[in-house]
């Protein structure tokens, strides 16, 4: 199921009231939970004496009871085809369901139920949380929209299960942090045995192919000093040693950055297979108790 970016729908949630001059800077009266309420001033002169001015009360108000008689039509068809969610929800097609709730949404998005149904089915009821961040967006619109009533008959439904679930994550993220540092003192002595045995054949190369590589760049420069062809055959073999002692010494360095870094990671907690999944365990957990927050507070 693709969610969709519905951010804008049209749920007749943004309203434009208009107010007299002498009554503009009152205080504004109460709006519904949802409603966005913008003010702007009614002067009754402006555009008067001008053809196509103000529209009359009566053209307002039957402009107004349209607009409300095609906002109620959008609610009860969106209703609707929320019940039709709710029957394939039921029926086990969750795909289909998911596609309907989110055609619910964007007809009347002011009724957290299909946003709910959104969320019911990218996390199979609360089961699985994999994929919670890809309806971020109707979570949170689902939970704005929600009543306190709503969201007591919801915390009534599914806390319980809820704090199981993260009471199963908490005990299984014990026993695989246990399992971690039994694995990492374990594998402790021939990591540490490896990293000794690198660290001391890298140096011992790195000692040889300096003295070898200096004393046959001593040997090059005594070439058109001394007399004879000892002085160049000795500085060939002592850069040619030099040279293999340099391949030598790369796959040594690699050996030794290898064993640097496996005692590097055994000495982390969490580094090995179960101490990754116990690092999941942890993050869901965390995530099952923000969502228990959001349905009891």
């Amino acid at each position: 199921m693709e969610e969709r970016n519905l951010e804008l729908d049209d749920d007749g949630k943004i309203k434009l009231r208009k107010r007299q001059e002498n009554n503009l800077l009152d205080g504004v009266a109460d709006a519904a939970a949802d409603d966005i309420v913008i003010d702007i001033p009614d002067f009754r002169n402006f555009g008067e004496g001008n053809e196509g001015g103000s529209l009359s009360d009566e053209e307002l108000l039957r402009r107004s009871e349209e607009r409300e008689r095609e906002r109620e039509s959008r609610r009860e068809r969106a209703a609707q085809i929320y019940e039709e969610a709710e029957r394939l929800y039921a029926a086990g097609d969750t795909d289909a369901a998911g596609e309907k709730y989110l055609d619910s949404a964007a007809l009347y998005g002011a009724d957290w139920r299909p946003w709910f149904g959104v969320v019911r089915v990218q996390t199979r009821d609360f089961t699985d949380f994999s994929a919670i961040y890809d309806c971020q967006q109707a979570y949170d619109k689902a939970l704005r929209r929600m009543k306190p009533a709503d969201r007591a008959a919801i915390a009534a439904r599914y806390v319980p299960q809820l704090e199981e679930q993260a009471d199963d994550c908490a005990e299984r993220q014990e026993k695989l942090t246990a399992e971690d540092v039994r694995l990492r003192e374990q594998q402790r002595p021939e990591i540490l045995r490896e990293y000794r045995v690198a660290s001391r054949l890298f140096f011992l190369f790195l000692v040889l192919f300096a003295l070898f590589a200096v004393t046959g760049g001593v040997l090059s420069t005594l070439i058109n000093i001394v007399y004879g062809m000892q002085i160049l055959v000795l500085a060939i073999i002592f850069i040619a040693i030099a040279l293999v002692l340099l391949v030598v010494l790369t796959v040594c360095l690699r050996r030794f950055v290898g064993a640097r870094l496996a005692k590097t990671r055994n000495a982390r907690a969490g580094t090995t297979q179960a101490g990754e999944q116990a690092r999941v365990d942890a993050e869901t957990e965390e995530l099952i108790r923000s969502i228990i927050e959001d349905f009891t507070k």
